[in-house]
């Protein structure tokens, strides 16, 4: 079973390469004008200088998964001071999906999402992502609205939770 725990500073680089699996594996469901330019974002060199400072910044929230210390799966994202939380990332590496590590990662972030005064948190996701759709919904999540276009021109639906429900 997967063992969720925060991000470090020293994990980033092994953080930036399952990452990376993961955006190549969602190019099964997403046009890759959609995956490609995330890619290259991550392959930067100011993405692991700008990781290495929200790693210090007490409203971001960085999860990683492991197993066998592999790094399988991760959830980004941050609570704002007006309580609300947002989910930038959830991904889990295509062979080890379907294993409980993204609800385990979803649940972890939460809890963390809660203790830091989050009343809410919302999230976005492609309409293509059934399986991501089907974990937010059983998690509680509701659809809050539909972006036709939306970033690089791909649809996206916003959902959101009450964390005090």
């Amino acid at each position: 079973m997967a063992q969720v725990r925060f991000a470090k500073v020293e994990n980033l680089e092994r953080l930036r390469e399952s990452e990376l699996q993961i955006w190549e594996s969602l190019k099964e469901w997403l046009p890759d004008s959609f995956v490609s330019p995330n890619m290259d974002y991550i392959r930067r060199p100011e993405y692991l200088q700008n990781w290495q400072q929200m790693l210090q910044n007490r409203e971001v929230i960085y999860l990683l998964a492991e197993e066998e210390n592999e790094i399988i799966g991760l959830a980004t994202g941050r609570v704002r001071e007006d309580g609300v939380g947002m989910l930038g990332f959830l991904g889990v590496k295509k062979e080890r999906r379907k294993g409980g590590a993204g609800s385990h990662l979803l649940n972890r972030f939460l809890e963390e999402a809660k203790k830091r005064n989050a009343h809410k948190v919302w999230l976005f996701t492609s309409p293509n992502l059934h399986h991501a759709i089907r974990l937010y919904v059983k998690t509680g999540f509701v659809p809050e609205g539909y972006m036709r276009r939306h970033s690089y021109g791909l649809d996206l639906i916003a959902y959101s939770k009450f964390l005090d429900e």
